[in-house]
């Protein structure tokens, strides 16, 4: 807990070891010594002892711990799903892409390692945003003691992608203006941001995928070659027709292309 938090003559768990899953060990604060120093006495185990902790130990006010216990619980069943699902650490360019995305959609939706948390009313506006009218809902999902929801790593990859498709220009514009930017920085010699721009590629790639803009350039490009075939006609027609000046017009600007 922090210093700030602590209040003499309250009852607190604390932990010898601040790992989860360690016993805790019911304490009741006496008084603030010095410093993050707190002279406390203990009720279970060894009930009468008293001795000195740092504020660190102090993890949660005892009348909620079986709170906070169960919230930890559901904590490491979330991490170990989002293990089974594909989550695999900070460098992954999906997890990158994540980031890009939940970064560019705002209204205080936090994703970090691999795990979404949102206000229940904040998710429902994404969730809008995004056009997802039935939830992909998951077992591991959990509201945390401030009544934030906590969501696994798969459902923030299925939302993330629905966003894109229904909002491309939130998140292509932003990608879009920082390529440009990194790319100016390389050119003009900043080496550390060539390293940056390999990473950010790949995620960026996955974010135009997302966003449909590899088949929009796809349906753009058959287009002008369409295009290109008819001018290539008019050409030729006009040749026959012995207008050469008007072909060579047409050809010198298809040439230019």
């Amino acid at each position: 807990m922090q210093k700030s938090d602590i209040k003499p003559k309250t009852e607190y768990a604390l932990r010898e070891k601040r790992t989860p899953g360690s016993p805790f060990e019911r304490v009741r604060v006496i008084e603030h010594v010095r410093g993050n120093k707190w002279k406390v006495q203990w009720i279970d185990p060894n009930p009468g002892l008293i001795d000195y902790v740092e504020s660190g130990k102090l993890i949660v006010p005892w009348k909620d711990h079986k709170l906070f216990l169960k919230e930890e619980a559901n904590e490491q069943c979330l991490r170990e799903h989002n293990v089974r699902n594909g989550y695999d650490g900070e460098e992954s360019p999906i997890v990158r892409a994540l980031y890009v995305v939940f970064e560019s959609v705002g209204d205080g939706i936090d994703f970090y390692k691999g795990c979404l948390t949102a206000a229940p009313e904040t998710l429902a506006r994404l969730r809008a945003r995004a056009r997802v009218t039935l939830p992909r809902e998951s077992p591991v999902t959990y509201t945390n003691r401030r009544g934030e929801l906590r969501l696994p790593f798969d459902v923030a990859v299925d939302l993330a992608q629905k966003f894109c498709a229904a909002e491309p220009a939130t998140v292509l514009v932003n990608i879009e203006a920082t390529e440009r930017e990194w790319d100016q920085k390389a050119r003009r010699g900043e080496d550390y941001i060539v390293s940056l721009l390999n990473e950010y590629r790949a995620s960026w790639a996955l974010i135009r995928q997302w966003a449909g803009q590899d088949a929009a350039i796809a349906q753009r490009e058959a287009e002008i070659q369409r295009l290109e075939r008819l001018v290539w006609d008019a050409v030729y027609a006009l040749q026959k027709a012995g207008l050469d000046a008007e072909a060579a017009r047409l050809r010198r600007a298809i040439e230019r292309r």
